[in-house]
């Protein structure tokens, strides 16, 4: 009896090894398979704004990166003794307005020269409707990438036109391009449901997404259904968390098996294998008191990494 349905996902002619750079933009998704990714030992970076959504908004942050945008106090807004950037998520929020431009910063050139030699850049975005801050000064106003929790009279709910979106995934596409040509780009839609712009606008916004991807899927650009993965092949209620929105961590590991099978290579699987062997035996705690036990641990530990790192200088811990 067969009791789902199986996505069978073709396997991707450009793989994935340790011996290249990784980067991700867009949702709290990409956050996740960053953390995959991070933990198996490779060299990735993710997300130089924070976390992001629309593809409108991703786009600018690429533009920032780059076009090596410095940002300027001029570029924060002040809110309740804290400094802000609409373009930015929260994380990067501060007291002291010079330590927020630093991060900002510092960010987008660490993150532009890892875009440069990057091998795949991998653009989770989540939803097509937006909010508009209305700036105090004439009636000119901006899609954030954040809200930052700032009253909801200051915004303005929108659905970003088709034209709009296809524009900014194809600028996206072209920035890449404009500092790294040889770059893999694949786009994934997230399973993250918004469920706070309502159930049938979360689906709106998804098919959006789905047709104008599609339709720009060009020359060395794909597309990786994570969407359809948590929605059609798992589908059960029991992969999701108590909040009923985000992908728990076993449809996230699910996700990341999908995803292994499709980028990876036998021989990277088993670099993966000995890097998760390795971090399991690190992370184990000493049941003994006594102190010369504790410390013949701690040695094997780092002896054991070291082992790893000098068999596969490659790989990122």
């Amino acid at each position: 009896m067969k009791l789902k349905t199986d996505i069978y996902i073709d396997s991707s002619e450009a793989k994935i090894d340790h011996s290249q750079k990784i980067y991700l933009m867009g949702s709290c998704f990409s956050e996740n398979i960053a953390a995959k990714f991070s933990y198996y030992g490779f060299n990735v970076m993710a997300n130089s704004h924070g976390i992001i959504y629309n593809p409108l908004s991703m786009a600018r942050a690429f533009q920032d990166l780059v076009m090596e945008r410095e940002y300027t106090l001029q570029d924060l807004i002040q809110e309740e003794g804290k400094y802000l950037s609409l373009n930015h998520h929260g994380s990067f929020e501060g007291s002291d307005p010079n330590i927020v431009l630093e991060l900002i910063n510092k960010n987008i050139q660490e993150h532009y020269s890892f875009l440069k030699q990057t091998s795949f850049v991998f653009v989770s975005v989540g939803s097509v409707w937006v909010y508009q801050y209305k700036l105090s000064e004439g009636n000119e106003s901006m899609v954030v990438a954040n809200c930052h929790k700032l009253p909801a009279a200051r915004f303005e709910k929108k659905l970003l036109k088709s034209h709009t979106t296809h524009e900014s995934l194809m600028s996206m596409i072209g920035l890449i391009r404009q500092v790294n040509p040889a770059a893999q780009i694949v786009f994934t839609i997230s399973p993250v449901k918004y469920l706070k712009d309502g159930f049938v606008e979360n689906q709106f916004s998804k098919s959006m997404l789905h047709v104008l991807i599609q339709e720009s899927l060009i020359e060395n650009v794909s597309y990786f259904p994570a969407y359809e993965i948590m929605n059609d092949d798992l589908r059960d209620y029991r992969f999701w968390k108590e909040d009923m929105m985000h992908p728990n961590e076993q449809a996230i590991d699910y996700i990341w098996e999908k995803f292994s099978e499709t980028y990876f290579e036998e021989d990277t699987l088993k670099i993966m294998d000995e890097v998760k062997k390795t971090r399991q035996f690190v992370s184990h705690r000493s049941l003994s008191s006594d102190p010369t036990e504790i410390e013949k641990l701690k040695k094997d530990q780092q002896k054991k990494l070291q082992e790893l790192t000098y068999k596969y200088p490659q790989i990122v811990l």
